[in-house]
Parts: structure tokens; C-alpha cells; sequence
């Protein structure tokens, strides 16, 4: 029997779920980040592997078994990373076709069974789609961490770091940002004086220059749990920097969707490109989700405003997509009742699934 696998290849955490043509669902496997962009290309295709190994039920099998891969992918896949992951995969004993689609199809995807509309993704980056005939037709934003993505997991991390260094070299605000950022980084508030700067601001600049820049995303949470915590140590209810960059996070985001929904009038496009589609606004990614649990004051009523009207469809990640456009390579329709089903079946697999 063929084995169908279908990836979330994510920039911070990747999935991988085994399924047949009737959609039902027989593993399920997580994994660290499979973007080889983000990670590199060993690293990417060993999380990967693994994610894919899981879902398999932990065992490679030696077997020549027909298989078909599709793999939800931010950014291009280059020939290196091709040729490794289908050594990877040989090796688990798939040795089949593996298609790469891009993660805003396997957003879009997961969040309807249509083939028209538009997926924002504001994760580890920050970009939006339109989605035409079932295929990716117009992208705004995604231009990377050093040109872009304002309201990514980069930039909220990386103002979170601007801010506290500002605050701990006298040079900004107070911030509950602080606390929450030396915790993170395990560096302890001791006063003491180093070369004429506070100890802890000297450990924190040779931490965070030992990282490479789009790692601060890591630690986008912390203005998520300062906005809503405050500074318990001042009694500070609701901390303002961290506000402000939410608030600036949010216009940032909401400008790239709106870019990608906008009328084509709106754009003085040539008039043979295609009209505006109607469908949903399927939203994915790390920050939304927590902008809209955490902070939906900040985040819901942009977001709305930049869909033009159009449903907003928040989906967990883009798995389900990865399957929905698998099934459909191979022949399958995917109908509302059928992306019901399959949505449920992943999510059956998905919750006993360990998370090392």
C-alpha cells in the first residue's frame, strides 16, 4: 500500500503526518525546525527525518514501499537540501515522489477546503498570499529578517532585546521586558560593574551577539506575558514597551495582509492580471495565534480591518494542508465534509503525539 506522508516544514517546529486516500490518519511525529533557511540543511533535513520517523512509528522500514511526500517549505528548496532529504527518506524506506508546495498553500489549506482566497503566515516571519485556483498567485511581505517582516517572531524578539539593552544602559525606559529577558537568557541582576557597565548588560550583549540574528524569535513570548503580566516585582499592571511593540507588530502585520487583499484599482495593476478571489483569510504562525489568545484588543481589530470583510480562519499550523494537497496530487477531491473529516483524523493522531 502506497505510504502518503505530508510535512509542515516550520521555522521553529516541523510535523509530519502518515495518511492514506481515505484520509485516514496512522501516525503523527513533531520535530524541531525543518526550514532549511532558518536552521541550515543538515539541520532542517535531520528534523525532518525525525518528524517523518515518528509519524512512521519510530522504525525505518527496509522495504521498497511506494510513497508520496509532499512537504509544506518557506523559501525555495535548493538541490542540496533536495538530494539530502531524499537520502533521509530512503532510509525510513520511502522511496517515492516528495513534492514541495509553499507553507502558505499548506496554511491555507489547512484552515478550508476552498481554493480561493488568501493566508497570512506571522511566525518566525511575516507574509501573506492570495490563493487563486488552489495555487499560490500574488505574495506580499517575506522579504526576511534584514529587509522585513516587521511583526514577525525576528522583529518582536529583536525590539524585545533593543529595549532591554536601552533600559539596562540607561538609555530607555523601564521595562518588565528586563526580568523576563536575563530569565530567559539565564543571566542574574547582581549591580555589580563591569568595565564601567552594569554585569548583567555585559553578559546579555555577548549572548545575544552569539546568536544568530533570526534566533532571537525565541524570544518574542516575553512581550506577550509582559503586556499582559506587567512588572510583578514594581506592581505594574500593563508594561508599555512591551505594548508599544505589540502595537507596532500588529500595523506591521496587518499592512502585509492588507497588501495582499487590497483591489487590484487599489493597486493600478494592468488589467489582464487577475481580479480580486473571495474566499477566507486563513491565519497562521507563533505570533498570531498568541496575538489573538493573548492580545486580541491589539491584534483583532487590525487584522479584521485589513481582511476587507473576509472571514478570519486561525489554524493551529499547516499539516492538515500538507495532506489536503497531497491527497489532491493524487487524484483525491477535498469537499468541505472531507477537509471536516481529515482535520478531525489529524488531530486524533496529533494529541498522544510526544513532544521531545
Amino acid at each position: 500500500m502506497r505510504k502518503i506522508l505530508a510535512i509542515d516544514a516550520g521555522g521553529t517546529s516541523s510535523r509530519a503526518v502518515l495518511l492514506d486516500m481515505t484520509g485516514a490518519c496512522g501516525g503523527f511525529g513533531r520535530a524541531g525546525a525543518g526550514n532549511p533557511t532558518a536552521v541550515g540543511i543538515a539541520s532542517a533535513v535531520d528534523a525532518l527525518g525525525l518528524a517523518v520517523e515518528r509519524a512512521l512509528g519510530g522504525a525505518a522500514s527496509p522495504s521498497a514501499a511506494d510513497s508520496f511526500v509532499v512537504v509544506a517549505l518557506a523559501g525555495a528548496a535548493t538541490p542540496p537540501f533536495l538530494s539530502l532529504l531524499e537520502a533521509r527518506l530512503t532510509h525510513l524506506g520511502l522511496h517515492g515522489n516528495i513534492v514541495i508546495e509553499p507553507d502558505l498553500l499548506g496554511t491555507f489549506s489547512s484552515g478550508t477546503s476552498g481554493q480561493h482566497g488568501y493566508a497570512m503566515i506571522a511566525g518566525t516571519g511575516a507574509i501573506a498570499a492570495r490563493v487563486s485556483d488552489g495555487r499560490i498567485h500574488t505574495v506580499r511581505g517575506g522579504t526576511g529578517w534584514l529587509l522585513g517582516d516587521t511583526g514577525s517572531g525576528f522583529w518582536i524578539g529583536q525590539q524585545i532585546a533593543r529595549a532591554v539593552v536601552a533600559s539596562l544602559d540607561g538609555l530607555g525606559p523601564s521595562t518588565a521586558l528586563t526580568p523576563l529577558l536575563l530569565k530567559a537568557t539565564g543571566i542574574e541582576r547582581t549591580g555589580a560593574l563591569r568595565r564601567g557597565r552594569s554585569e548583567e548588560l555585559s553578559q546579555l550583549m555577548q549572548e545575544l551577539y552569539s546568536l544568530r540574528p533570526v534566533e532571537l524569535a525565541r524570544f518574542a513570548p516575553l512581550a506577550f506575558e509582559a503586556g499582559e503580566h506587567g512588572d510583578v516585582e514594581s506592581g505594574t499592571a500593563q508594561d508599555v514597551v512591551a505594548s508599544d511593540i505589540l502595537e507596532v507588530a500588529a500595523s506591521g502585520i496587518a499592512r502585509v495582509l492588507a497588501a495582499a487583499v487590497e483591489s487590484d484599482a487599489e493597486r493600478d495593476v494592468e488589467p489582464d492580471v487577475e481580479p480580486d478571489v473571495d474566499g477566507c483569510v486563513v491565519l497562521g504562525g507563533s505570533v498570531l495565534a498568541a496575538g489573538l489568545a493573548r492580545a486580541p484588543d491589539i491584534f483583532l481589530h487590525r487584522l479584521r480591518a485589513a481582511a476587507g470583510g473576509s472571514e478570519l480562519v486561525m489554524v493551529q499550523d499547516g499539516v492538515v494542508g500538507a495532506a489536503v494537497l497531497a491527497l489532491r496530487h493524487l487524484g483525491r477531491e477535498v469537499d468541505v465534509e472531507f477537509h471536516r473529516r481529515l482535520t478531525r483524523e489529524v488531530d486524533r493522531v496529533r494529541s498522544p503525539a510526544v513532544c521531545e
